[in-house]
């Protein structure tokens, strides 16, 4: 399937391109870590630049890096505003070039070889190898398709902003190839291809489009809300989420209620997707709607479906987002359809104020609902609460979410052993102390265990696996033995048969072949 990259937000305002300042990139040999075979140190090349890094993008073909660097005020407790992209050369060791680059009104994103640069209302495609301009459009491209070399973003308007109209930017030239309205009032909440050839946007409903042509169907659904007068506002969800249960939050900031939608499921010829307005079945070729079952004003959220051979199940949160903030909106309620004609199975409203689902973990025959302090157990086909406990938050904290399949500890035997899988009697809940905590059938606490003891899975190569803990990597071969331990963070990631990582301002990069031979 093909990759995007999405630019996740709108830019208001200028920075020139022909700012310049005198960048310098030191190379080093450091020693980065210890090989458990033969405890020889494992070496490797630090690249020291200016500033902290922000971002990278390292293209293998040429050898050519691209930096964002981003450093603090000068009291050390803000990031700074403005910074710099850097292109450098890893294998001439030479700064080919740089430009001054603001954070809250500019943005870059790079793909293969090319490189385009949105600040205010235009986007330009970059020369990698200077810098220059080669083409400009007055439009924010907010999705390319790097095997077609499509463009696709929002026109701009001088009256009115960012208009609805979609254009499709030939990258080779920036000229427009085709147009088509597609509202983007609550943001884009997810993109996939239906095929090689056919996009599907998420945003107020279903748009499939031909990435070609911008040609498709479309199913316009309700997905947010504006004016709202809600008051319970809080901070959405913490630092690290996405390593402890695989998922994270796309967030697009927004002045108005969005993400009152749920995840979209698929199978060979139908998209099921649940909104503020509605649960449906869309016909994936067509757009035509199969079925749909219709909700109470104000009754349905941010929500999560999955289904079974006959089900369609939905776990709606009540909550929804404000920007960057998470609120109360709607009311949390478990329910399942039946997958051919959407008929209600069941539809258990969950009398809670102000207490959002907060995470959901399916095992065996139940499904389990965590809110701030406390957890259901239900049985997943019925909908019937089988039992629930309080967490009271003088004791455990807050309780925060379920922990994914990629979270391991060491066994007795010291090797690693995925946690969930250690015990599949147990369910296990990460609360905001940093502890997990496991539970039994019956929600009662087995064991507790420290973060410190945990290691995230976080990277895979075709000989090796890759464990994080703290600021260090545990490398594990095809056999499951523990090989090495590298000085490196669940950030790294690896090019060919090199490992790189960026801690501040230095880029790390790890031959692993020469290092981890035995």
């Amino acid at each position: 399937m093909k990759t995007l990259v999405i630019v996740l937000s709108f830019l208001s305002s200028l920075i020139g391109f022909g700012q310049k300042n005198q960048i310098s990139v030191i190379k080093s040999e450091k020693i980065l870590g210890k090989n458990f075979l033969d405890s020889s140190d494992i070496k490797g090349f630090e690249y020291a630049f200016s500033d902290r890094i922000e971002e990278t993008f390292l293209d293998t073909t040429t050898g050519f890096l691209t930096t964002k660097l981003r450093g603090l005020t000068k009291n050390g407790k803000w990031l700074n505003s403005t910074g710099y992209i850097v292109q450098y050369d890893i294998k001439n060791e030479t700064v080919l070039w740089n430009k001054k680059f603001s954070y809250q009104t500019s943005d870059l994103k790079q793909f293969n070889n090319t490189m385009i640069y949105t600040i205010s209302n235009k986007s330009y495609c970059l020369d990698v190898h200077t810098g220059s301009e080669i083409w400009e459009v007055k439009n924010n491209i907010y999705l390319v398709d790097p095997i077609d070399q499509i463009g696709i973003g929002y026109k701009f308007k001088t009256m009115d902003g960012y208009s609805d109209e979609l254009e499709g930017i030939d990258l080779k030239n920036g000229q427009v190839v085709w147009k088509r309205n597609l509202n983007r009032e609550y943001g884009w909440n997810d993109v996939f291809y239906a095929n090689d050839s056919i996009l599907v946007v998420v945003a107020s409903g279903l748009h499939a489009l031909n990435i070609k042509t911008g040609q498709g169907w479309d199913y316009n659904t309700i997905t947010g809300k504006k004016d709202y007068k809600g008051t319970a506002v809080k901070n959405a969800f913490g630092v690290g989420l996405g390593l402890l249960t695989g998922t994270s939050v796309l967030s697009i900031g927004h002045d108005v209620v969005r993400d009152l939608v749920s995840n979209k499921l698929t199978d060979s010829s139908h998209i099921y997707i649940a909104s503020k307005e509605q649960v449906a079945k869309i016909n994936k070729t067509t757009g035509e709607m199969v079925w749909s079952y219709p909700f109470s004003k104000n009754e349905a959220s941010k929500s999560s479906i999955f289904m079974n051979d006959s089900l369609v199940f939905m776990i709606n949160k009540g909550m929804a987002f404000m920007g960057n903030k998470q609120l109360n909106f709607g009311k949390p309620f478990f329910a399942a359809f039946n997958k051919q004609s959407g008929e209600k199975h069941f539809l258990t409203i969950i009398n809670t104020t102000d207490d959002p689902i907060l995470s959901y973990h399916r095992q065996n025959t139940f499904t389990y609902l965590i809110f701030k302090n406390r957890i259901e157990k239900y049985e997943t086909t019925t909908g019937n609460l089988i039992c629930k406990k309080d967490f009271p938050e003088e004791n455990y904290g807050d309780l925060k979410y379920f922990i994914g399949d990629q979270v391991y500890i060491k066994n007795p035997n010291g090797d690693l052993t995925c946690l969930k899988q250690s015990d599949s009697t147990n369910v296990y809940v990460y609360t905001s102390q940093k502890k997990t905590l496991a539970l039994d059938s019956e929600l009662n606490i087995s064991k507790t265990i420290d973060y410190n003891d945990l290691n995230i899975y976080y990277l895979s190569t075709k000989n090796y696996k890759f464990f994080a803990k703290d600021n260090k990597t545990l490398v594990v071969n095809n056999n499951g033995h523990q090989i090495a331990e590298i000085y490196t963070s669940s950030s790294a990631f690896t090019k060919g048969n090199t490992l790189y990582d960026t801690q501040d301002n230095k880029l790390i990069a790890i031959d692993l072949i020469d290092n981890l031979k035995n």
